[in-house]
């Protein structure tokens, strides 16, 4: 049996893939959204937080041999846990990891953490645009205030509840699903007349080059935070080389 750490659109493109091939597997996922998508492509779904006693409990009642971890590329502490939970039962891991092709430009700044680019915001004027989501959002509103802030998040009511909670008010939120095209992009930047954009190098399937470029459009400076980094076990970027790993460990 397999478990397949999901989170991200790839999770569902593994989840399509291991059904095709009819090997049994579980998709867990952490959110109501979450698991309605999820369960289009899986039979098995477990909408769950998981810490070491119940990943490691599950693994072992649900007999899992393989753990696909296809979780968000910024999900440091579920990838960390499933590595170390894997290592000590002696099961096999395999990170699938969506490939970063980010642009590079003028307009970019690249930071390591979310703190350095709120200090550079903190040195600067103008108007800052997150789409770093909603989980973020608190931080750099206790940080900056809310006055220069305007978010993007998934259409939630978790979602909303976090950034209302957070202080921003209605016509600063951007509740909406994606994929999003460069003219949309360029559309919602330019309607609130932001000057900074704030994004993670969550790769092509984030649509973390459709920002770069209406930012670039707009001359506009875009603050990215690089991924974290995890030496992971094992790490696949195709789904035939996820393939070839499950077939050659199975």
């Amino acid at each position: 049996m397999i478990l397949l750490i999901g989170g991200t659109s790839e999770s569902l493109s593994v989840a399509d893939l291991l059904t095709s091939r009819r090997l049994p597997f579980w998709l867990s996922v952490t959110t109501d959204y979450g698991q309605d998508l999820a369960e289009e492509h899986a039979e098995k779904v477990i909408e769950t937080l998981f810490d070491d006693v119940t990943l490691t409990d599950f693994i072992q009642r649900e007999q899992i041999n393989i753990i696909i971890d296809a979780s968000h590329p910024f999900a440091k502490v579920i990838s960390t846990l499933a590595l170390d939970v894997a290592k000590a039962q002696k099961i096999q891991y395999v990170r699938f990891e969506r490939q970063s092709s980010l642009l590079t430009d003028k307009c970019v700044i690249r930071y390591e953490t979310q703190e350095e680019v709120i200090d550079y915001l903190r040195a600067h004027e103008g108007n800052i645009y997150l789409s770093t989501g909603s989980k973020t959002a608190g931080d750099y509103a206790d940080a900056l205030g809310t006055q220069r802030l305007q978010v993007r998040i998934l259409p939630t009511v978790a979602a909303l509840e976090k950034v209302t909670n957070a202080g921003f008010e209605a016509h600063q939120i951007d509740a909406i699903r994606g994929p999003f095209s460069l003219a949309l992009n360029v559309e919602l930047l330019r309607r609130q007349n932001a000057r900074y954009l704030i994004t993670k190098d969550s790769g092509d399937r984030g649509g973390v080059e459709e920002k770069i470029k209406a930012a670039k459009q707009l001359d506009m400076t875009c603050l990215v935070i690089n991924r974290p980094r995890v030496d992971y076990a094992h790490e696949v970027s195709s789904l035939s080389e996820l393939e070839r790993f499950i077939t050659e460990v199975k």
